[in-house]
């Protein structure tokens, strides 16, 4: 039986050239190429209101949490730095919803950039609104205008983690993000940092919650090495599922 994991979409919350105010959900495609190529079933998951969370995730064998905008500060119990961009509170409480809605149900989940953090934070942990300003960051995390395969800094990965067992002691990932973990939420711990401390993965006590700060799905095609750590999640949900 192919499994089915949900992508929580991202919205259009502002008018633009192209769609004016025909506000659209939608997400990335490289995210779905990397779960089809890892043998599953991709489901985007319009975002919605939070009540319907356990709906969703009923219909679908596991979860993924894309990147995008910031996680909104008084979410975590603080008021936002002028250094923070834009946030999207009903994006937050949508995704924090569905997160605790695929814990309940013992399905895992996957976060990537945004999407590690909001799982932090649906978890009960906190973020470092600003890297650099709080947490003392001296490498580049947002490599942009560089394009988004090329790997700018290293990280290290913690003996024996998932990430470690699938790419190794210490590699090389791109990076677009200022935001960044501070408090690990409820039963998660870091288990890769960058050189400067930053935390780059997490792992939940159980295994079946996972997250990178990096963005492997634009790497997977130049370093197909990246493809793993969708093919790592997609076991995972196989596995979760059959048991």
């Amino acid at each position: 039986m192919t499994v089915r994991v949900g992508i929580a979409s991202n919205h259009l919350i502002h008018p633009t050239d192209r769609f004016g105010t025909n506000f659209i959900d939608y997400i990335q495609r490289d995210y779905v190429t990397g779960l089809r190529q890892a043998g599953t079933l991709p489901v985007v998951l319009p975002l919605g209101d939070p009540k319907d969370a356990e709906d969703y995730i009923s219909g679908v064998d596991g979860l993924l949490l894309s990147g995008g905008q910031g996680v909104s500060p008084i979410l975590y119990g603080e008021e936002p730095l002028a250094e923070v961009a834009e946030t999207d509170i009903y994006r937050d409480e949508f995704e924090i919803s569905l997160i605790r809605a695929a814990q309940d149900a013992g399905k895992p989940v996957i976060g990537i950039c945004r999407g590690m953090q909001i799982i932090n934070v649906a978890l009960g942990g906190t973020l470092y609104q600003d890297v650099y300003k709080q947490a003392g960051a001296t490498e580049k995390h947002n490599q942009y205008p560089t394009s988004w395969e090329i790997p700018t800094h290293h990280i290290t990965t913690a003996e024996d983690s998932w990430l470690n067992r699938i790419l190794g002691e210490r590699f090389a990932v791109n990076s677009f993000h200022h935001q960044g973990l501070h408090e690990p939420g409820e039963n998660l711990k870091v288990i890769a940092r960058s050189d400067d401390k930053v935390a780059e993965a997490v792992e939940s006590d159980d295994g079946k919650i996972i997250g990178v700060e990096f963005h492997p799905e634009m790497m997977r095609v130049a370093h197909p090495e990246f493809q793993k750590i969708f093919d790592y999640f997609v076991n995972l949900v196989q596995n979760n599922t059959h048991n």
